[in-house]
């Protein structure tokens, strides 16, 4: 154990990195706006101003945003928790076991509501759920105190809450919204080369991976733009725009992947006006500034090499070109989208970019973009169920002193790192950067403290460590780590407005909270870890499981959320194959796959079925034999039966014998759905004969 800890502070210390006065600025924000905070919470002779001081490094953030919406989220969450534990604790004061049950069923239940919302919003439930466990348990003793407990945790939080809020509001704020339009612009940028590059054939094997990653930056996003409304600097014709904006880029990564399967389909067979038709888009792609043509111009010479093509003999290069061109002209209209938004995004009046305002719909109310699993949120429960109830167990029957700090902070370690695959290795972490704080700590209470005379030398004594640790939580990479080692630091410091140096009540209290991380680890080890593997395969079940779903059901899907909740999936899906040293590549192309087929299905949906239903089987039979096959998928049969295989084949061929001709525009959407689904569920199968059986 030893070596592990110096192996991670010599890491930890060792860091290889240039000096970043952006880090430098959010350290000395932060330290300032604590030593503000505990200064008035001695003045006003708060009980524990170590609170204080604890929030402000809580809802400190890098973006002056994210810090006012982080703080209102932790106020919000503070408020309900305390009101709950207000409400439980005078009716169960006689009864610590059936306290004990409602407390960890609360915090439990506010859990479960926060893993339904993976943006910063869920913060606001997990503080719910432990100000609830930690007003009650350090209530138990003396319930008849249990409203100045949660007026003082209150008055703190607010404290803490204001004073990081305006000094990272007025101290040189970074917005949210120049980071916002920094990272979208380089977005727009990849998609536009990337679009040139598959439209002029000339895309590099190695740019696949940079495309993976875009998936990951729409789920970042959106992450973001929850604290657009808190972003002072942010407009309303901004917000609107970034979000519509994130749905045309959306579009782009299955749309090149679509284009690509279909050019190499036709390999050597493309006819001289597809081949000019992509040169033209590619160069506009590339560069529309300097390009001869507009975008309108371009649509329609899409639409006048579609008409030139012969209507006789309908074979399967035919399809595949008409199709190849329907998705290019809806890849350059979706792309010159997102140049139009960026435009408003920058500053341009609404009026430039009218044609997208008035053909998107766009309204994000209701939309749920991310993947959720509830079957991990119910382990989730499970394990802190366990962590909890284990600690007030061995509480109430040894009459542990400090059994309701075990408790507390078991409620804390459960909750904060449900989120994570496997929250075990964290909360190790966790337990080691706290035993890295006791003799910091230490040294502070037991040598410094006593000749510290004003309130001045003490923020003089805790400037050297806080500074520095706080420089390391601007640094992603070390973001957790500094975080819990300055936390472990406060807790144990535990300033109060008498100072009182007992070693005795130092070593109880951080031994409790030591055997609470211990309590949560094993809970979680016991319910809720989960391998990269096992959570790279369960997310592509999940894809399949609704894509069985979507082929099933007869009410229309949006197709934004779709898109949303499947890149969502492919961005979480990546990183967990590298992790697991799986074929990255092939196992995200089967969440790429999956999603290119949702998005075929919703075009297969749209428009009437007469034609089919005229000549007997009907689409509605061909999605019902789909969603058969999804969920065989879903439940680990990565291969069709040879069967089933050549059926559904068969089925699909029919289907576009019978719509070979573009009549109207839905049977030509429908189509192009169909020559999707031809090509992704059976890319290596020879091309359907079209005027009979199958060659």
């Amino acid at each position: 154990m030893t070596r592990i800890i110096l192996s991670r502070i010599s890491g930890f210390i060792a860091y290889p990195g240039t000096f970043d006065p952006r880090w430098a600025l959010f350290s000395a924000n932060s330290f300032i706006a604590a030593m503000i905070a505990t200064y008035l919470a001695f003045r006003l002779g708060l009980q524990r101003p170590s609170w204080a001081m604890l929030t402000v490094y809580l809802t400190a953030q890098p973006l002056a945003g994210a810090v006012r919406s982080r703080a209102i989220y932790r106020l919000l969450g503070t408020l309900l928790g305390a009101c709950a534990a207000l409400a439980l604790v005078p009716i169960l004061a006689d009864q610590p076991t059936l306290m004990s049950v409602a407390i960890t069923g609360w915090a439990a239940l506010c859990l479960y509501i926060s893993l339904q919302d993976r943006t910063p919003r869920g913060y606001a439930f997990v503080l719910a759920g432990y100000t609830a466990t930690t007003v009650a348990f350090s209530s138990v003793t003396a319930p008849h105190l249990v409203f100045d407990v949660a007026l003082a945790r209150v008055e703190e939080i607010v404290l803490g809450i204001c004073c990081a809020t305006a000094v990272h509001t007025l101290l040189f704020p970074s917005h949210v919204t120049g980071a916002l339009i920094t990272t979208i612009d380089a977005a727009v940028c990849d998609a536009s080369r990337w679009t040139a590059d598959v439209l002029l054939n000339s895309a590099p094997a190695q740019e696949t991976s940079a495309r993976w990653r875009l998936a990951a930056d729409l789920t970042q996003f959106e992450i973001l733009s929850t604290h657009l409304r808190y972003d002072a600097t942010a407009s309303a014709s901004q917000t609107w725009a970034i979000g519509a904006l994130q749905d045309k880029l959306a579009l782009v990564l299955p749309m090149l992947t679509a284009i690509e399967d279909h050019l190499a389909a036709l390999g050597g067979r493309r006819s001289r006006e597809l081949d000019q038709l992509l040169t033209h888009l590619g160069e506009w792609a590339r560069d529309p500034a300097g390009s001869r043509q507009t975008v309108n111009e371009l649509l329609r010479r899409c639409a006048d090499v579609e008409a030139a093509l012969p209507a006789a003999p309908c074979n399967w290069d035919r399809l595949l070109t008409l199709s190849t061109i329907a998705k290019a002209a809806a890849l350059i209209d979706a792309l010159a989208a997102t140049r139009a938004l960026s435009a408003m995004v920058h500053g341009s009046r609404a009026a430039s970019v009218s044609g997208v305002t008035a053909t998107s719909d766009h309204g994000r109310r209701g939309r749920r973009l991310l993947h959720l699993d509830q079957g991990l949120a119910a382990w989730s429960v499970a394990a802190l169920f366990a962590a909890v109830l284990g600690c007030c167990a061995i509480w109430i029957a040894t009459a542990w002193p400090e059994g309701g700090v075990a408790a507390q902070i078991a409620t804390i370690a459960a909750a904060l790192y449900s989120n994570l695959d496997d929250p075990a290795p964290a909360l190790m972490s966790t337990a080691i950067w706290i035993v890295v704080s006791l003799p910091i700590a230490a040294i502070y209470l037991f040598l410094i403290f006593p000749a510290i005379d004003g309130f001045p030398m003490l923020a003089g004594a805790l400037a050297p460590p806080f500074l520095i640790v706080g420089y390391l939580q601007a640094n992603p990479r070390h973001a957790l780590k500094a975080l819990t080692l300055i936390l472990g630091l406060i807790g144990a410091l535990d300033l109060q407005n008498r100072f009182s140096a007992d070693f005795a009540a130092f070593a109880n209290v951080n031994a409790a909270s030591l055997f609470g991380i211990a309590a949560a680890f094993l809970a979680v080890r016991l319910f809720r870890s989960v391998s990269a593997k096992s959570a790279a395969n369960r997310l592509i079940r999940h894809g399949w499981v609704d894509l069985a779903i979507l082929a099933g059901v007869r009410r229309p899907m949006s197709r934004e959320r779709w898109l949303g909740v499947m890149l969502d999936r492919l961005g979480l899906v990546v990183p967990r194959l590298a992790m697991s040293g799986a074929d990255v590549a092939a196992e995200a192309g089967r969440s790429l796959a999956a999603l290119q087929i949702g998005l075929d299905l919703l075009d297969l949906k749209s428009g009437s079925d007469g034609m089919a239903q005229a000549q007997g089987e009907t689409l509605e039979d061909l999605r019902t034999r789909l969603s058969h096959v999804f969920r065989g998928f879903a439940s680990g049969n990565s291969e069709i039966a040879s069967t089933e295989a050549q059926a559904l084949r068969a089925a699909i061929d029919r289907q576009l014998r019978q719509r070979c001709e573009w009549a109207s525009a839905a049977q030509r959407q429908q189509l192009t759905a169909l020559v999707g689904l031809r090509r992704t569920l059976f890319p290596h199968a020879s091309a359907p004969a079209l005027d009979g059986a199958t060659q």
